[in-house]
């Protein structure tokens, strides 16, 4: 017969509750009061009310000896703790699927960063209508929120242990682990993001999911209108697992756990470009887009315009000049976009710079600013949208590229970045005027 064996939370007197469940055994007989058990001697028996369930037919309360706690029942059948915790923490992503996108719906498990675990993959089947019903249950969570935790499919997953249900130590770094991921997808492809952002717990012997905590976005901004559409395809995937370790180089720690000052010019681009997205005024993300392309190109708005088309066109700054801001992959094919919606860096890159010096010395920025102009989707946008699609192009394929070509130690710092630019283009910050007269003498 199955025993379940309690003991009083209270040290003294033994016998009243409430009490705390020490461990079910099982045993030929039931216990009489009086009777030693592996915790102590039986000082009450409990009535049925009190311990029916789990197949139990007897439940008594013992005098505690504390020292029995470290030692092993033999006579056991309950459930032990486990010796580690296999802990998921995972972050949702916005992946391609059929209809919209050109790209084959994005499937499989892939391992982006293999020393440290970390992998894209499908975690649906860990979520259940009954995965968030603790905070459903009181209303704690916006509806929204609920129905961005339930419908998270794919997601940048980190799994690992630890020897306790809530080490803070582990959890932090796998939030930062994954943040890093995120931040550097977000430079691959921007997509709209799920109110959902880390979602944290266990993962039981029978591979169900136990939710310990989530975080959650309470506002959301929207992407530019090109970036809209976008998804994580395959293609993305494979080019993550390419720059990610390059990636995590900008973000190395000394043995005190602080950021050295190495490779500010790319940090603080990474860190401009994603905050910007969290958003929603105008003139606010512009401004941190503008700071974000000055850490990269430097504040000389003649050098830093010359040094984009010439980055842009492989050191020809006419071929700079006409290069799109979209790119294949970019515009579904069921659109048919007219040749005068598809913007060029040589069209938007100085209303970028014409709005940032209104802005910058608080003044309105011109209405011509707000006016409609085509679109590759087919309907007008505010120019103002069009230059943010401009802008975040800009970042991004300059950080990605920065990295594919292992050009990271170019950027180390401020004088490393200048060198830069006068070595493999030949544009000191002086040369600035000189190479865009040079430009529209050409175009």
């Amino acid at each position: 017969m199955r025993v379940k064996i309690l003991a009083s939370v209270k040290e003294q007197p033994a016998t009243p509750g409430p009490y705390k469940m020490l461990d079910i055994v099982e045993r030929e007989s039931p216990y009489q009061i009086g009777d030693m058990t592996h915790y102590g001697e039986v000082i009450l028996i409990l009535p049925p009310i009190m311990w029916l369930n789990d197949g139990v037919e007897q439940g008594v309360v013992v005098k505690l000896d504390s020292t029995s706690l470290g030692m092993w029942c033999e006579e056991s059948v309950a459930e032990k703790p486990p010796t580690s915790y296999n802990r998921i923490e995972f972050s949702p992503i916005s992946v391609a699927t059929a209809g919209w996108s050109d790209a084959p719906p994005l499937t499989g498990l892939h391992t982006i960063l293999p020393s440290e675990n970390l992998t894209i993959e499908d975690v649906s089947h860990l979520i259940t209508p009954d995965t968030f019903s603790l905070w459903k249950a009181d209303c704690s969570v916006a509806k929204h929120t609920a129905e961005s935790l339930e419908s998270v499919r794919f997601a940048i997953v980190h799994r690992y242990s630890s020897s306790n249900g809530g080490s803070v130590g582990p959890q932090t770094y796998s939030a930062e682990l994954i943040d890093s991921a995120a931040s550097c997808l977000a430079l691959i492809r921007p997509t709209r993001r799920s109110r959902a952002m880390h979602i944290r717990g266990i993962v039981k012997s029978d591979g169900s999911f136990d939710p310990q905590g989530f975080s959650a976005r309470e506002e959301l901004a929207d992407v530019p209108e090109i970036q809209k559409l976008f998804a994580v395809r395959e293609e993305d995937v494979q080019r993550l697992i390419s720059v990610l370790p390059e990636f995590m180089q900008l973000y190395w720690k000394d043995q005190n756990g602080k950021l050295t000052d190495d490779y500010e010019p790319l940090r603080m681009a990474v860190q401009l470009y994603g905050e910007a997205y969290s958003l929603s005024y105008w003139k606010a993300r512009h401004i941190l887009w503008w700071s974000a392309i000055e850490a990269l190109y430097g504040s000389s708005e003649d050098a830093a315009m010359a040094r984009i088309y010439a980055f842009f066109g492989n050191g020809n700054l006419v071929d700079g000049y006409n290069h799109p801001i979209y790119e294949k992959g970019d515009i579904p094919s069921c659109f048919l976009a007219p040749p005068e919606s598809l913007h060029t860096l040589g069209k938007t890159v100085p209303l970028i710079y014409k709005v940032r010096n209104a802005s910058a010395h608080g003044q309105k920025v011109p209405d011509s600013h707000f006016a409609l102009v085509p679109h590759p989707f087919g309907q007008d946008i505010a120019g103002l949208d069009a230059l943010a699609e401009s802008a975040t192009f800009i970042i991004r394929k300059t950080v990605v590229e920065i990295l594919e070509r292992k050009w990271r130690e170019e950027f180390k710092n401020r004088a490393a970045r200048e060198n830069f630019w006068l070595r493999k283009f030949a544009l000191p910050k002086n040369q600035g005027p000189k190479r865009l007269r040079e430009l529209k003498s050409q175009i």
